[in-house]
């Protein structure tokens, strides 16, 4: 297989099993919470919270592209580095996120930035992971 079908397969399957974490995270574990507190902020239709797909779609890609960037321009093939590199970039990310619009936003709860602030790290660092791992099995 070529080397740059391998990276798009890598960017894919990290795209994919990122975002699945993402959603369980958010509508599944702690759906309540983020949907409770999110009404009072969200674009609501029929009392319902309007999801702008390719939004958030975007915001995916460019979290996930930037992970496997830093990922790889690091060392890929160690798991213990590649692991750290993403919890670091959810760190920045999310949980930069979640601190800057308690900061900022009147009704952003507490709760809210207390699950961003965990959630940074822990999604950067299933992302790590997943780079790490497809990285040794596609390029072996």
């Amino acid at each position: 297989m070529p080397q740059s079908l391998k990276f798009i397969l890598l960017w894919i399957i990290t795209l994919v099993l990122f975002s699945l974490a993402d959603a369980l995270w958010h509508f599944g574990l702690f759906g309540r919470a983020y949907r409770d507190d999110f009404k009072v902020l969200a674009l609501l239709e029929n009392d319902r919270i309007v999801f702008r797909k390719a939004y958030g779609f975007l915001a995916q890609l460019v979290l996930v592209s930037c992970l496997i960037l830093l990922v790889l321009l690091r060392d890929p093939g160690n798991l213990k580095i590649s692991v750290l590199v993403g919890a670091l970039v959810g760190f920045l990310a999310i949980t930069v996120y979640g601190l800057t619009n308690y900061a900022l936003m009147k009704d952003w709860s507490f709760r809210l930035m207390v699950l961003e602030v965990i959630w940074g790290p822990l999604i950067g660092a299933w992302g790590g992971l997943v780079v790490s791992f497809t990285y040794r099995w596609l390029f072996r």
